[in-house]
């Protein structure tokens, strides 16, 4: 992949952070007035509703052929994880802010990552645990902390 190509696609990776951050402001406003949990259902909803138009508009972006079955029922996890962080902000930005919530759920995402790696969980390539990757993560969460 040439340096454009990453470039843009990093871009599109800060353009959906962005968007993750004015989420959680919008998800925990309207958690104020729904309860946190009506808001997570009214936007699970809307979230099926606008997956059935994407599906249809784009219908090969989904095979609901190759479900797997029960017996790998661990692959089906990540629905109910997804209610769970989407839940979170929801419940902690009116608490702790908009950045203290999302630095704390980035830094639980690096620190789950890292673990991760080092123990190449669920089919990851295993890659160690070093100080530098352990301080970029304790740096990250000190500075934009507070």
């Amino acid at each position: 992949m040439n340096t454009t190509s990453t470039l843009m696609l990093y871009g599109l990776g800060a353009i959906a952070g962005g968007m993750i951050a004015i989420q959680s402001l919008l998800n925990a406003t309207l958690g104020q007035r729904l309860g946190n949990l009506g808001s997570v259902l009214v936007l699970t909803i809307i979230s099926i509703i606008a997956l059935a138009v994407l599906i249809l508009v784009f219908p090969n972006t989904a095979d609901l052929r190759k479900l797997p079955s029960f017996s790998e029922w661990y692959l089906y996890v990540g629905g109910v994880l997804g209610v769970a962080i989407l839940a979170a902000p929801i419940f902690l930005v009116p608490r702790i802010g908009t950045s203290s919530t999302l630095v704390a759920i980035v830094l639980g995402q690096m620190v789950m990552a890292l673990l991760i790696d080092h123990f190449g969980i669920f089919v990851s390539p295993k890659i160690e645990v070093t100080l530098t990757r352990v301080l970029g993560i304790a740096l990250g969460a000190f500075l934009v902390g507070k």
